[in-house]
């Protein structure tokens, strides 16, 4: 059995059969999936909304006038993939349906005390969530940086420093110790993944200093030099 239709800031929403239904149109208008006419009015793109739904032939296709299930607007909130559609999500889920499911309709309600203070924990708890996704996406931006100039001059000095500090202590002229600069900077390529040093990224530089307080050249380019200063 259906109840009337009813409206909830452009939104047209029914009961049917204890299942709560939505327009489709103000639906695809909410979520973005819409095109502007040559007449400059709004208009749905069907054949989008179709598509998104999975729908193919012409008797399952959704138009004007029809309504759809809750998991099929979610499907076309997801779909759409916008800001747009993600607060009209939000603002369905948080606000329009706990209201239909509790007092049938959707309007501010009187609040006793108990209910005030379960909204303020709610929403309390909603703007952690809200704040902690927020930090993590910032901390993976920030990760994911290249490093500042300040960085990369930070790594050269370190790279001079270990090379210098290897042919001191192993007796190897200043002039003689290119083929270190190229097997400590080859090294820091391979650890890295980085092309050169200025593209390593933010969160990879300390194990970089660290590696390059601790490296050592490779056996291959030890031998090259043993030859070229016995040759």
């Amino acid at each position: 059995m259906a109840n009337e239709v009813k409206v909830f800031d452009n939104l047209k929403v029914k009961e049917e059969n204890g299942q709560i239904l939505f327009d489709a149109e103000t639906v695809a208008k909410g979520v973005g999936i819409t095109t502007v006419a040559k007449s400059g009015n709004e208009v749905v793109r069907w054949s989008r909304l179709n598509q998104y739904l999975g729908l193919s032939t012409s008797g399952q296709l959704v138009k004007r006038g029809d309504f759809i299930t809750e998991p099929q607007l979610y499907k076309l909130a997801i779909k759409a993939n916008s800001p747009q559609a993600e607060k009209f999500q939000d603002w369905v889920t948080s606000e329009v349906l706990p209201s239909i499911r509790k007092t049938g309709s959707y309007s501010v309600q009187p609040m006793d005390d108990f209910e005030k203070i379960a909204l303020i924990a709610q929403g309390t708890t909603k703007l952690k969530e809200q704040v902690h996704g927020i930090e993590t996406k910032v901390d993976t931006y920030i990760e994911n940086q290249v490093i500042t100039a300040t960085d990369s001059n930070a790594i050269a000095r370190a790279v001079s420093k270990r090379v210098h500090q290897y042919g001191a202590l192993h007796h190897i002229d200043r002039d003689e110790r290119g083929p270190l600069f190229k097997d400590l900077n080859r090294q820091i390529k391979e650890v890295t993944g980085a092309g050169n040093r200025s593209r390593i990224k933010s969160k990879d530089y300390d194990m970089v200093i660290e590696f390059i307080d601790n490296w050592e050249p490779a056996t291959a380019t030890k031998m090259l030099m043993d030859q070229d200063r016995t040759a």
